[in-house]
């Protein structure tokens, strides 16, 4: 089992950043109006900081996702996930690079973590994006009608499940 002082600073905001590049990815699937975007984005950060508290006590997640450290690391996290996007000229490059980056990050854990940890990250990924895309429902209007997830949206699940899968 490894801790946080296994990990680089850069490392650390890296592992931490990628449950919101999932987040973006889902999101910048299939667009949702001004509330269901809150809804989205506050189901991935919820995702991060459940994992966090469901976590051993000292363990890796648990260190990670802390209210304490996710307060402490937020500027970080945000300049990170900026980073990710920056240079983009559409949606579909700004998700290959968060696609990217969240390969690195689960390479990151696969280099210095156990196959435990490697394992509850890959699933963690994979939970936010499903957590997003059920968040708020996609093609309706004033909350009638729509779906609860749009093909787009099950499309990135796939692609995020795919991508994770990959990494060793």
């Amino acid at each position: 089992m490894s801790t946080l002082t296994d990990y680089t600073q850069d490392e650390i905001e890296k592992l931490m950043a990628a449950p919101m590049l999932v987040s973006m990815y889902v999101m910048g699937s299939s667009l949702s109006g001004p509330v269901g975007l809150v809804k989205e984005m506050m189901a991935g950060v919820e995702t991060a900081m459940d994992a966090g508290k469901n976590a051993a006590p000292g363990s890796l997640f648990n260190m990670l996702w802390s209210e304490q450290n996710m307060k402490a690391q937020q500027d970080k996290m945000q300049q990170e996930t900026r980073e990710s996007t920056e240079g983009a000229q559409d949606m579909t490059q700004a998700k290959a690079k968060m696609l990217d980056d969240i390969k690195a990050a689960t390479a990151i854990l696969s280099a210095k973590g156990s196959p435990d940890e490697v394992a509850a990250y890959k699933k963690l990924m994979v939970d936010v994006a499903q957590n997003v895309a059920n968040a708020a429902k996609e093609g309706g209007f004033m909350g009638i009608g729509g779906v609860q997830v749009n093909d787009a949206e099950k499309q990135a699940i796939t692609e995020i499940r795919s991508a994770v899968a990959a990494t060793m």
